[in-house]
Formats: structure tokens, sequence, C-alpha cells
């Protein structure tokens, strides 16, 4: 919505359709208001209203309810998914079925292991375990399973100490 503040949040919307934009993505605070709640999804039906191109509305949509919410505070029929996809990765799926949905802790866990093994070439082996870690700490808040994990791995810093704690299942129970 701006940096400081959201006093020219239409006239950058303006400027960014006007520039040839073919959608604007708004996330509902400003830089200084970070992460923190709440969202302002009415400010971006102001943006959408003063613009012609698609707007997509972005922040705080953590669950089903939320993203209804934010749909008819906005005005937007489509949302950008952030930390709650990372925290539910089932969420477009329910969001888009109208309907709880929740994937199950195996479909997870080979989420996990493609993550991990996307990152292996990427990262290096001292910060693996902080990535993995830190995406177990958010699905702690829907799954008992990823909870258990994040509580064996918590204080592994090896790789491979890691990857069999994980994946191996003899291992994780």
């Amino acid at each position: 919505l701006g940096f400081h503040d959201d006093a020219l949040a239409l006239d950058c919307a303006r400027a960014i359709a006007a520039a040839g934009a073919c959608e604007l993505v708004v996330h509902a605070r400003t830089k200084a208001q970070g992460y923190r709640p709440p969202a302002y999804w009415a400010r971006i039906a102001d943006i959408r209203e003063a613009i012609d191109i698609p707007v997509i509305a972005n922040g705080d949509v953590f669950t089903l309810e939320d993203a209804r919410r934010c749909r008819a505070e906005s005005g937007c029929a489509a949302l950008m998914l952030g930390r709650g996809m990372v925290a539910d990765p089932g969420l477009a799926l329910a969001i888009r079925a109208d309907a709880a949905h929740t994937l199950p802790w195996p479909e997870l866990l080979g989420l996990l292991a493609h993550f991990w093994a996307a990152i292996v070439p990427l990262v290096t082996p001292r910060a693996r375990g902080g990535r993995i870690k830190q995406w177990l700490h958010y699905l702690r808040q829907r799954h008992p399973e990823a909870d258990a994990a994040f509580l064996r791995l918590r204080t592994q810093e090896d790789p491979a100490t890691i990857e069999r704690l994980l994946f191996d299942r003899d291992a994780s129970r």
C-alpha cells in the first residue's frame, strides 16, 4: 500500500496501470507495517476501483475463511498466497474448491523431500537445516507430524542427520 503510509497508493496504482502493467498485486499493508496484522483489504478495493487492470489481493490469508473475507472486502477475485500457503500447502486447493482441504502428512513429506532436494545444490550445508526447520515450524500450526519432526530436528545441524531423521521411516518413529 506504500512505504511509510498509504497516502500515495492510488497515485502509484494509476501510474503502474498507465505504464502498461497487465495486472497489479497489492499487499494489504505498508512496508512499515510489515507483516503485522491486520491486513487492510478494503484499501485494495479502493485501488481496484481506481484502475482498469486486474488487481490481486495479498496479505494475511491463512485460512479459507480469510480468503472469503479478503475477497469480500477487497472485491478481488484473485488472491496471492504467501505465508498462508507455506503453513498450509493445501490452502489454494481449499480456496479453489471453497471447501476445507488439508494435505495428508505423506503428501507433505513428499513436498518436503522435493524442497530438500532443490535446496541441496543451492544452499550451503550449514544453512540447509534452517530452511527445512523454518518450513516445519509453519507446518506445525496444522500438522502434529510436522511438530514431531520439528522437535526431532530442532537441535540438528548436520544435513545427513537431518535427512535421515526426516525422511527415513525407521528413524522418524
